[in-house]
């Protein structure tokens, strides 16, 4: 029998299903007739509402990055919070966030071979981000908490710093830390030995505590 569903909701499940089979078989590997099969219907369908499969990828990659940031933006919209206040809460955001599901895909973005899918990834949740971060500036500024010029550049700065050469995997880390001060930038680096790529907060390992010394460098660079 032959269900029939508001195109919305027909949309959005295509969505769902090719993040996920992105995510199960990788991006090069996965055609729009894999994710007909998984959702049992024709690949005309799917052709219905994306064109190609790249556009697909896109849009799935942007609305992944929307749910990823939901948490933080509500604490950024939150303008009456000091920045203690928020960064505190950004922390348990981040946190539930890990614990609860919403990072689903953290495997596929993260995986060996995927850096360009991650950059597509930090790129998606920065632009989510960047409004409500300036918001946020424009209110620590006008209540004098802050002494940031352009709250607009701060922004920026803070969200894509210097993403192109910190992505940079031809060099090695320490030297693309040096390359970035050398311009006239406040850096660090801290490495936790063992650790991979994405792991949060770091309780109970060798990375507890550095997220308190990440607030400390980044409440010097809003003086």
């Amino acid at each position: 029998m032959r269900i029939s569903k508001e195109p919305e909701v027909r949309r959005q499940e295509i969505i769902d299903t090719a993040m996920r089979v992105f995510s199960e078989r990788g991006y090069e590997a996965t055609t729009m007739k894999d994710i007909a099969r998984e959702m049992k219907v024709a690949s005309g369908l799917c052709y219905h509402y994306f064109p190609n499969k790249q556009e697909l990828y896109e849009t799935a990659v942007r609305q992944y990055a929307r749910a990823c940031t939901a948490g933080f933006v509500e604490i950024f919209r939150r303008t009456e919070l000091s920045l203690d206040e928020s960064l505190e809460l950004l922390g348990n955001v981040w946190k539930t966030a890990r614990t609860g599901g919403v990072f689903a895909y953290e495997s596929f973005f993260h995986g060996k071979g995927n850096e360009i899918f991650h950059y597509q990834l930090d790129v998606a949740v920065i632009r989510e981000l960047l409004p409500w971060v300036t918001a946020y500036l424009d209110a620590l500024k006008a209540r004098g908490e802050i002494g940031v010029p352009d709250t607009g550049a701060a922004a920026r700065f803070v969200l894509y710093g210097q993403i192109g050469m910190v992505d940079d995997r031809s060099i090695p880390l320490e030297e693309r830390i040096e390359r970035i001060k050398e311009q006239g930038t406040d850096a660090e680096i801290q490495v936790f030995e063992g650790l991979p790529h994405g792991f949060g907060l770091g309780e109970g390992t060798a990375a507890e505590g550095g997220i308190d010394q990440a607030i400390v460098f980044w409440e010097r660079q809003m003086q």
